[in-house]
């Protein structure tokens, strides 16, 4: 069976302060020539790979974790899921401040699939687009929260249901 491309609004959904935003997404990319016939798959070529990353502004880490390069300069931005909110996406900027993306159409997303990321983040319209995650501090009020990539990494979700909507909010718990 052939790999199929298909493009389109696969994110079609992104939100920002609750209205609905399109991401113009590009298409599928495949790294064997062969990859047919497993039996004749000689395997993805890593330098092909990285070639590949490169060009749809993404990295990863041995380690499998998933870095987007920021459209407006701010450098790397590593990402995670939220372990609660569906379809969410938790980004960490090089400062340490942490920003959200969520999906209405994908309840799931697929980080370790490069051909995914691709699709869904090479255009850089996410960096319009995500939101900042605020606390509630008492004495000062809202707050971005900041925190070090340990804590990120560490963290399982930050992102609440608002209550009735079933749609998340952007205040850590």
């Amino acid at each position: 069976m052939s790999l199929q491309l298909i493009r389109g609004a696969v994110l079609a959904g992104l939100r920002q302060n609750g209205s609905a935003a399109r991401a113009a997404l590009g298409a599928v990319r495949h790294f064997s020539a062969a990859a047919e016939d497993p039996d004749k798959d000689p395997g993805e070529d890593p330098v092909a790979v990285e070639r590949f990353r490169a060009a749809k502004n993404f990295r990863r880490r041995a380690d499998g974790r998933v870095f987007l390069k920021s459209p407006a300069g701010e450098g790397w931005m590593e990402t995670k899921l939220d372990g609660y909110v569906e379809g969410s996406l938790l980004l960490l900027d090089p400062e340490g401040l942490v920003y959200y993306l969520v999906s209405e159409d994908l309840k799931q997303i697929d980080l370790s699939n490069d051909q995914l990321v691709a699709q869904l983040f090479a255009d850089g319209s996410w960096d319009g687009i995500k939101m900042p995650l605020y606390t509630q501090v008492t004495d000062v009020g809202l707050q971005h929260v900041r925190m070090t990539p340990q804590q990120f990494r560490s963290i399982f979700t930050v992102l609440r249901q608002a209550p009735g909507q079933g749609g998340p909010t952007g205040m850590a718990q």
